[in-house]
């Protein structure tokens, strides 16, 4: 080998060191841009940025150029500018790189330790070679530099990778044979760490299938009673006046009860139940959700049985006994909510869904009482001060149920079932 074919590190240095401030600036914009590329992507990123030190450089060029030598295959050098996002959650990598692949040309995607066993050490993480745009690139004219690499990895990711750095890269994988000790502690945590990632990840699912499972609850129940009684709560549109449609005995047009049982038959339904009491509680919001009414009953109940914390427990009897109040069955949802408000009597949701039956059942000294707590407990709950201004209304109290309503219009003044009745309260007492 010829001595031209020798890199001069001192004329290198002096080269890099003279880019170095082009490289900084350069790379603080690329990254401003990264974040705007990432703004609305919903991930709660943190992003690490750096421009490679001159040693670490001159390394990795001799290795690449030893490569070259070997296979007559050069390999540029692309991490010279860098920038690392770190992510909560597997699927929040997936993300983030769909969003840069929008933003960014992409030269090349590679995913670092697909395959690889635990024993092996290295990291996993995903590396994406991007085009520095253009205009960035106009900003430096003396910037030499075309790509730019963005790494993407969780943060458990991260932890093992900084590890790995200092106990095996900067040893140049300096683990014997003799150290198997060393190299079974290494795997285990390689191990426990990547199952961590896969474990977050499963929590994360769940908590999104539960959430979107109540959500559409809420929203159900919500339109439920608004077929009761219209303008019952403070998010549906207000038709007529509150009182019409229900009387004291509950039986109403019954379009509740009636709609549920023709919509499903619970006898095709397939009954799957688990032992896994969170899987337990997604099926039986499932089965709530598509309106198999008595399937969710006895999933609801098969909980309650084999037992649940105290909160649990309210949660499980709340929605049972929703269950039973979209059957028009009042009696048994009244039970549920009230079992619900003596198990946890700090669960404004349980006071407010008993006085909103006792509401439904003509019973207005009761609601107002089950209504009152929950507005104790919580004195925002927009959907309870509604409803106690209902009540003042029923019993003729028209300066109470305005007091109310412009209590829950302090707290949601866009309320369109609030602001109608406040119009029907003013006029009723001839403001």
């Amino acid at each position: 080998m010829s001595i031209s074919q020798y890199p001069d590190r001192k004329k290198l240095r002096d080269e890099y060191t003279a880019l170095l401030p082009c490289y900084i600036a350069a790379l603080e914009v690329f990254q401003a841009r990264l974040r705007t590329a990432l703004a609305d992507s919903d991930v709660h990123f943190t992003m690490k940025y750096r421009v490679k030190a001159f040693d670490s450089y001159y390394g990795k060029l001799l290795k690449r150029k030893t490569h070259e030598r070997r296979t007559g295959k050069a390999i540029p050098i692309h991490d010279i500018i860098g920038t690392r996002v770190v992510c909560p959650f597997l699927d929040d990598v997936e993300v983030v790189e769909l969003y840069l692949r929008d933003a960014f040309a992409v030269q090349e995607i590679e995913r670092k330790g697909a395959g690889r066993a635990f024993s092996d050490f290295g990291y996993s993480s995903t590396h994406l070679l991007l085009e520095i745009p253009a205009d960035i690139r106009d900003l430096f004219p003396d910037l030499n530099l075309q790509i730019a690499e963005v790494q993407v990895r969780t943060f458990l990711q991260d932890a093992w990778a900084e590890v790995e750095h200092e106990l095996i890269y900067k040893n140049s994988n300096n683990i014997t044979p003799m150290d198997e000790p060393l190299r079974r502690k290494l795997a285990a945590l390689n191990a426990n760490l990547s199952l961590s990632d896969d474990i977050f990840q499963e929590i994360r699912d769940y908590q999104r299938r539960l959430h979107c499972e109540l959500n559409k609850r809420r929203y159900s129940f919500t339109a439920q009673l608004d077929e009761i009684k219209p303008g019952l709560t403070a998010a549906a549109p207000y038709i007529g006046e509150v009182g019409d449609g229900v009387g004291a005995n509950g039986n109403g047009t019954g379009k509740v009860g009636g709609r549920a049982g023709a919509e499903k038959n619970d006898e095709d339904v397939p009954e799957l139940i688990p032992n896994n009491k969170d899987q337990l509680l997604l099926n039986a919001l499932n089965a709530h959700n598509e309106k198999n009414f008595p399937l969710a009953i006895r999933i609801y109940t098969k909980i309650l049985e084999q037992g649940c914390p105290t909160n649990i427990k309210a949660l499980v009897l709340i929605h049972r006994g929703k269950a039973y109040f979209s059957q028009s069955n009042y009696g048994e949802a009244r039970s549920d909510f009230k079992a619900a408000a003596e198990c946890e009597p700090t669960n404004n949701r349980a006071f407010y869904h008993l006085g909103i039956v006792d509401r439904v059942l003509g019973d207005n000294n009761s609601a107002l009482n089950a209504l009152q707590a929950c507005i104790d407990i919580n004195p925002f709950h927009v959907d309870a001060l509604f409803a106690v201004s209902g009540v003042y209304f029923d019993t003729g109290d028209y300066p109470g149920a305005l007091e109310y309503c412009e209590k829950a219009l302090l707290v949601e003044p866009d309320a369109p079932a609030v602001k109608e009745f406040r119009k029907l309260v003013i006029s009723r007492m001839n403001l």
